[in-house]
């Protein structure tokens, strides 16, 4: 198997079904095999069976995970990578934030051998924002940002942590996600600290980015346990420098 597409899900049924025709355009295009795995994070709408009726209207293996409860991105993408089998896999945030055919890029540099984990980032120089995140979403981003880069440590290359659109190694990401302990939203962060860790090779590649305003993300609900992931973190990482 060539590319496996991880696709977390939270109440998508308005748009997963447009995720799972673009991700199976772009490996018919691109790719001579290839699957996609829906992941449901315990979706009280009717994603999983959304996903479930597109297994004969496309041409790509579709597998559609359905999690009993919700348990954050992180544990979705972990058992996505779990039953995936790529050379490669592409984690992407449904609602088509970024195109498909941006992976291209970031496939190429782990192919060439120039790195061993590809991260989508919105913050190059190259990079096409389309729609920005409203004010308040921006200047949060910038203070998390620095809290991360201070706390710790993480290379100045590396410059967009949280960009839901990252490509890896297959080996290397079903050796790491298992490790992983943060299943919501700072499980990148700690997936990139683990990675240096173990000497893996990290690499920023420029997307096209179009913000997507329906986020599955209330800064409000879940800054406590947002506050609590990071400080896990800070606990197990902060004696690490890369």
């Amino acid at each position: 198997m060539e590319l496996s597409i991880v696709i977390p899900a939270y109440n998508e049924s308005r748009k997963i079904k447009n995720d799972v025709f673009a991700a199976d355009r772009f490996i018919h295009d691109n790719f001579r095999t290839g699957q996609i795995i829906v992941v449901d994070d315990g979706s009280d709408d009717a994603t999983s069976e959304i996903v479930s009726s597109l297994k004969e209207e496309i041409r790509t293996e579709l597998i559609a995970i359905r999690l009993d409860k919700n348990n954050g991105k992180g544990a979705a993408i972990k058992e996505g990578v779990k039953v995936s089998t790529g050379e490669f896999i592409l984690y992407a945030d449904a609602g088509l934030t970024v195109p498909f055919k941006d992976a291209l890029t970031g496939i190429e540099l782990i192919s060439v051998n120039k790195c061993d984990i590809a991260n989508g980032s919105r913050k190059l120089a190259e990079s096409n924002i389309v729609k920005k995140q409203d004010l308040d979403r921006r200047i949060i981003s910038q203070i998390f940002g620095k809290l991360v880069k201070l706390f710790f440590h993480i290379p100045k290359r590396i410059t967009d942590t949280q960009c839901g659109f990252k490509i890896y190694n297959g080996q290397v990401a079903r050796e790491l996600f298992p490790l992983l302990k943060i299943n919501g939203f700072l499980f990148e962060i700690e997936f990139i600290l683990l990675a240096l860790k173990k000497g893996y090779r990290i690499l920023d590649f420029p997307v096209t980015w179009n913000c997507d305003r329906d986020s599955r993300l209330s800064v409000k609900k879940s800054s406590k346990s947002i506050i609590s992931e990071f400080i896990k973190l800070f606990k197990e990482f902060n004696k690490s420098s890369f």
